[in-house]
């Protein structure tokens, strides 16, 4: 987004209201539409996907919709383009639960017949629409995860130094994850790992997960088998601004 702004494209950015502010700071030449305070709850978000987002593509005037998880509507009244992030959801069903895996196999099925172009973050992942959906490769785009440097650089002492004091750390060294704590993450492996290559040392660095709880069981079982002098810090979603550190 930021990068098409720069390009002087004309953008508007529909979103959550509670991502209103964030999307304004990050895109100011933007124009920012955000959705009822009900799509805050996953459900309500795709019905509204179905009915309001072509309401406000239509609204805002669009040439073109971007919709960056998956999924689009079936109407939406202008060409539309869909990024497909991975094909997991078929070829991972068990790192997925029933319904959302049942869901965005539907989800993709139809972008994959309707969308005027994919979006995939790799050849791997175009690959494998190929393979499994017979997708037309003419249609899809590789286009590779970017950092934004503005945001993400080496940090200063002193934004190390604030996050650190927030994770109740306090300059202790640490190893970090930061994502969803679902199975296909395999969080678990990463937790036996660090105990494993930690518990030794005379001053072992705390693991950090940070991150949605997902549904993993898994974690919370290892997590309890950790050695009492290792420490262990969730500290559930962090703040955007904390995120550079």
């Amino acid at each position: 987004m930021i990068a098409l702004c720069r390009a002087g494209a004309d953008l508007a950015v529909a979103c959550q209201r509670a991502d209103e502010e964030r999307y304004g700071r990050l895109v100011p030449n933007a124009r920012v539409v955000a959705g009822p305070t009900a799509i805050a709850h996953r459900p309500a978000r795709l019905a509204w996907e179905q009915t309001g987002l072509p309401l406000v593509t239509q609204q805002v005037g669009a040439d073109v919709l971007h919709v960056p998880h998956y999924s689009m509507p079936l109407h939406p009244g202008v060409p539309t383009v869909v990024t497909i992030h991975d094909l997991t959801f078929f070829t991972e069903p068990d790192a997925h639960s029933a319904v959302i895996a049942t869901f965005y196999k539907s989800a993709i099925r139809t972008s994959v017949r309707r969308a005027t172009r994919l979006i995939v973050p790799s050849k791997a992942t175009r690959d494998e629409l190929v393979r499994v959906l017979g997708a037309d490769p003419t249609r899809i785009d590789v286009a590779y995860h970017g950092v934004d440097h503005s945001l993400f650089h080496q940090p200063s002492p002193e934004q190390m130094r604030q996050v650190s004091d927030r994770l109740g750390l306090h300059g202790k060294p640490y190893v970090a994850y930061l994502g969803g704590l679902e199975p296909r993450k395999n969080v678990p492996a990463l937790i036996a790992g660090w105990v494993a290559a930690v518990s030794d040392l005379p001053d072992p660095p705390a693991l950090v997960l940070a991150g949605g709880s997902g549904w993993s069981e898994e974690v919370d079982e290892v997590v309890a088998s950790v050695p009492a002098h290792l420490r262990l810090v969730r500290p559930g979603y962090l703040r955007f601004s904390d995120l550079p550190g």
